[in-house]
Formats: C-alpha cells, structure tokens, sequence
C-alpha cells in the first residue's frame, strides 16, 4: 500500500456503499489491509465452481461480467458491476463455492479486501450485514431478491423494475424437480388396476414397463377420460391399449428450462428423466406449474382443443399473458424467443387445420394441392417477440398448366381467411402485403423457383429487400415435399452469382448503428426523432451479416445466432469476434424486451425506439460497446470479405 495514494483511495471508498457508514479512523484502517490488482479485459477472476475467493473485490476502474451456463453454447447475463460496485461477498460469507463466473468486460482496476476483514465488519456493523444480506439463504434466493430490487444492475441494464427471476435462470435443473418415486405397473396389467394404483398413490400418470423394466408408454389421468371413459372401454383392457406413446424423455442434468421447451414443443405434459437406459424421475408440467404460477404447456393443450377460429382468436389474452410470463422470467434471450415462436406455429397451425375444415363444410372442397406455409422474416428465423406482425407465403405444389389458375383461386381464399383469422388473433398484416394473401407470393413450386431465381440474377433495390425477408423462409406447415430440391437449386444459383452475394452484403452496410465520432445514429426527423431504433439499427445489421455469410456458405439454418455459429464453425468469424456478437446480440434483443414490456405495462403500444437520453449510464455504455461490435462485424469482415463498398457517410 506504501506504493499508492493512501488519501485517494480513502477518498474513493468513503463514497463506496457500505463503507461510508465507517468512522474516518476505522476506514483507514480497513483501506491499509487492502491491495490493488488490474485485470485485463477478458480475464476470469472468478470460475463456477471455485472455492471462496480470497478477497472481497471492489471495482474502481472497469467493469465485471456475472454470468451462468445455460447448458448450451451460450451463457446467460446474469449481472454486471461496475465502479464502485463490489463481488465475492457471498461466497466468502457462507463459505460456498462460487456458482457464477465473473470476467472481466473491460479493462479493470480493483481494490481487494481480505476475506477475514469482511467477515469481521459483517460481525460488528448492523449496516454490512444488512448490506451484504448475511443469512443462510441458497445463492438462488438471493439472486432473486437482487434482480426483484429497484437498484439492481439489471434493472438499470434492462430497465426492468420488477423482474421475476425464477429458477431457469440461477440454473435449476430437471433433477431439482422432477419427481422420483414413480408409479409404474406392466403392460400386461388392466386399465382398472392402473387406475386404483394412481388413486391410491394421488398421482396423475402411471409409467407402462415391459418384463424387463423398460418403459413403454405412460398412461395419464387425460388417457382415462378420453379413452376409457369417454369411449366406453372396458375396465379389464390392458394399458398397452390405451397407453400414449411414444415417451419423451429427457437427462436428469438437463436444465429445467429445456424440459419446459420440450414439453412446448412436443405437446406433452410428462417426460421420463433417464439415466443409462433407466427410468430415475419423472417431471411434469404441474411441477412448472407448482414453481412459477403458470406453464405454456397447458395452455398449447388449449390451442390444439380448439374447434372453431373464434374459439382460437378468444385464447389471444390467455397465450399473452403466458408468453409475457415467459419473457418477465428472463433468461436466455434464444430459449425465450424459442417458446414464443413454438406458440406462435401452434396457434399458426391450428389456425390452417381449421380454415381447411371450415372451407370443405361450405362445399368449397379440400386443397386441391399438396402445399407449405411459409413463415419468413423474424417469424422465419425463429425470433420473434411480443411485437410481431405477420410475414408469411404459400407455396403449393405442381399441377397441370391449365388448372394452375384455378388451384391458386382456392388458396387465395384459403390464405385470404387464414391472414384475416391471424389478424384477429392480434397478429396486425404485414405494412408491405408480405402475406399469402397477396398473389405475388402464393404460387406454384415452379413459379417460386423462377421468382428466387430473378432475384438472384437481377440484383436491385427491390429484390435485395425481397431477399432480406424471403430467403429467411421456414415452413410452418410442410404438406408438400418440394424444400429438399428447392434449397440446393437456391444454393447453387447463389454461390455460383458473387455479383448477388456483394449486392446484398453492400445493402446490409447502411444500418450502421454508429457514425464515425462513435455516436449513436440516430432518426432525424418524424415521431421519433432523435430516438435510435434498436431494431434496425442493433439487430438488423447482425442479421444482415449473418445471412449473407450463411446464404454464401450453404448454412441450411435460418436462425441468426445458429447462422453465426456456422459461420464461425466454418472459420471465418473468429471466435472473439462470434462470442462478442453472441453478446451484443442477446443484450440488444434483451433490452428491446425489456422496452416492450415496459411500454405494455404502462398501457402503450410497443415500439422499437428509445431515447438515449433516456438510458442510464451502464445501459448506454453497454450499448454502445455492442455497436462498436456490430460496426467491426460490417467493416472489418463482411465489407472485406464481399468488396462491398460505397457505403454511405452515416
């Protein structure tokens, strides 16, 4: 310490909460114990699942990134610190190992408090132990009680003031839920004897096993009343009958966010945890139900009960408020975003089924066609939110010449009725007609080819904006098997047309987010003046990139984040540069979120835009970080690597 200022760092934390509740003679001498060390940008001071630190850290310089493995690829942000904030407190005070890594994000000066003399000052001061929230709560608890308070780090980087931090995101696993003592019984026993067992046992589904132990199906209080009671069966039939199947399963380490989005996603209400071929646990949709108030599960078995459009338009509300549910719970920004574009296909898809259903009882036939509905644009890539309006087409399959006309009459109507019932639903039309309805883009397979084809070839305005939406395609419904051959003659044409390639990759330069003084670019004139659109000036430039690089590369995947894992894959985006991304990406899209979730509570309608102004310190620092990330993406690789140049001055 005889090597720095003693009186400037006093003076730095005396303004350091709760060291000012210190006495000037006690603070000295707590400030003498201390020890200063730098960080680099990128180093990791603390790993999961190291032991205690040894000192408390107290930034004076810099800041820190806290996050947590989702179980994937990807980490979820949980906090970051920054000057004057402090990190290792409760993992010295409940001698606990650490569960969060904290790296540093920028280049960081720290003042380190040994370990014993926080202990002591917790001891002796009322305010450090307030502060420090001493008590022998889990680490997930006290997580929760940081993210629920006004003056948390993520509430000023999201500008969210009460965000329910549940169990996915301290990283809560199917194992922490799931229920092991299961019922099962063999494929041999009766429908009646399963039924007293899982009246006796108060359980809501019995597991069916073969000689051998090996799960076959599973019979569920739901299977009773559909297909015994409802039917008439009778009661000596044996559970092989009656029981669904196949199982979903799913590993006992496997992140209780993954078994929620399988559920999702498969429709079911059960999955069977398996561990080396063999039945350990069992964990339901009431287990979500039980931790979170609410589950999307339950409310897709509403979805796909529904028997008529104006049954499906009244779920509207109820799937709102689950996926607003889902989005307040935070997380990763990719598995949020996930479970709202598993709503949104079902309600899609239901909505397709019962529009063919009504137009055969008005005499108007089936389709006279095998075809696919399209989802393109963000509900293509998988990435759409709570502000989404519909970008869809229809592609049916071949049929003689002179019947093209009349098949395409029918689906007209047909997608006519389905953009009209997805408007009702609350999903508004598309401001440029991107929609079925529209007969540019409901067309035979042929037709399709030639139109991609064109626009391949004749690179213009217009096209390149087509391409920007249409070559994000994703079939929702798949009736008609034509992708298989439609995707590698897109391929092919593309990689063999660098002229397309430099076009595109030139037309996803002018959304730069910043100008050459590193400031925000942002609306010059209309409603929003001087605002920035994180849309199109944070996410779109990413998008962008990433789809010229997959389109170039032959990546089959749509979804910006998978692309971009491809990409770099491949080699050509290096992995500091893809982790930054990853990054900037999920913290733009998070604040984004967070905006609409706002703008909702307060009984506004959503947008895209925010003031600068408006933003706290850490939340423009963070953003103009992810922008500077984004403008080296656009200059340093994608201009390069396509010679894209003439972009305009921003």
């Amino acid at each position: 310490m005889n090597d720095f200022p003693l009186p400037r760092i006093l003076d730095f934390i005396q303004k350091v909460s709760p060291f000012d509740t210190l006495d000037d003679e006690e603070r000295s001498r707590v400030v003498a114990r201390m020890e200063i060390a730098y960080y680099p940008r990128g180093e990791v001071l603390i790993r999961r699942g190291d032991n205690p630190p040894e000192y408390l850290y107290i930034i004076q310089v810099g800041s820190a990134r806290i996050t947590i493995s989702d179980g994937s690829d990807e980490e979820v942000l949980v906090d970051v610190r920054g000057e004057g904030d402090v990190f290792g407190s409760l993992n010295i005070l409940e001698s606990k190992a650490a569960l969060l890594d904290v790296t540093a994000d920028e280049d960081m000066i720290v003042y380190l408090l040994p370990a014993e003399v926080l202990k002591n000052l917790v001891e002796s001061h009322p305010a450090f132990k307030q502060y420090f929230r001493f008590s022998l709560f889990s680490l997930a608890r006290d997580i929760k009680n940081v993210y629920q308070s006004d003056d948390s780090r993520f509430s000023q980087m999201t500008g969210i003031k009460t965000l329910n931090l549940d169990m996915f995101l301290v990283g809560k696993h199917v194992a922490d839920l799931m229920a092991t003592d299961v019922l099962t019984c063999t494929a041999a026993r009766s429908v009646q004897f399963a039924a007293r067992q899982m009246t006796r046992r108060g359980a809501g589904s019995i597991v069916i096993n073969d000689d051998s132990g090996v799960p076959l199906g599973i019979l569920t209080d739901s299977d009773l009343r559909k297909k015994v009671v409802a039917e008439g069966s009778p009661l000596d039939v044996s559970v092989a009958e009656i029981m669904s199947h196949p199982l979903y399963t799913i590993n006992a380490g496997a992140f209780a966010f993954d078994a929620l989005l399988d559920m999702s996603r498969y429709g079911v209400r059960h999955l069977l945890v398996m561990e080396n071929d063999r039945l350990t646990g069992i964990i339901s949709d009431h287990d979500f139900q039980m931790e979170t108030g609410s589950s999307p599960v339950g409310v897709i078995g509403d979805i796909d009960k529904s028997q008529s459009v104006d049954e499906l338009v009244g779920m509207h509300s109820k799937v709102d408020r689950v996926l607003e549910m889902l989005l307040r719970q935070g997380g990763s920004v990719k598995r949020m975003v996930e479970l709202v574009t598993e709503l949104n296909d079902r309600v899609t898809r239901k909505l397709l089924f019962l529009i063919e259903g009504e137009m055969k009882d008005e005499g108007l036939g089936a389709p006279p066609s095998p075809y696919t509905w399209m989802a393109l644009g963000s509900e293509g890539r998988r990435e759409q939110t709570l502000l989404t309006d519909q970008d869809n087409a229809l592609f049916f399959a071949a049929v003689p010449e002179q019947n093209e006309e009349e098949v395409k009459a029918w689906f007209l109507k047909f997608s006519k009725r389905v953009v009209d019932g997805l408007v009702r639903y609350g999903f508004p039309p598309c401001p440029g007609g991107i929609m079925a309805s529209n007969p540019r883009w409901c067309q035979s397979e042929s037709r399709w080819l030639k139109t991609f084809l064109d626009w391949i070839n004749e690179p213009e305005p217009f096209t390149l904006r087509m391409a920007t939406i249409f070559f994000d395609f994703r079939p929702i419904y798949e009736g008609a098997d034509f992708l298989n051959t439609f995707r590698p003659q897109l391929s092919k044409a593309i990689q063999g047309n660098p002229h397309f390639l430099r076009s595109l990759a030139k037309n996803g330069l002018y959304n730069a987010p910043l100008g050459f003084l590193r400031q925000f670019v942002v609306e010059k004139s209309g409603e929003h003046k001087n605002k920035l659109n994180l849309k199109v000036r944070g996410l779109v430039p990413i998008v962008d990139a990433a789809r010229v690089m997959a389109l170039d590369l032959g990546v089959e995947t749509t979804n910006t984040l998978e692309r971009l894992a491809e990409v770099h894959r491949m080699g050509i985006l290096d992995t500091q540069l893809h982790n930054d991304l990853r990054e900037a990406y999920n913290f733009i899209n998070l604040l984004r979120i967070s905006r609409h979730l706002e703008a909702r509570a307060r009984g506004h309608e959503p947008d895209n835009f925010v003031d600068p102004v408006e933003l706290n310190s850490l939340q423009r620092k963070m953003l103009k970080e992810s922008f500077a990330v984004i403008n080296r993406l656009l200059h340093d690789l994608v201009e390069w690597r396509y010679q894209a140049r003439g972009m305009e001055d921003q």
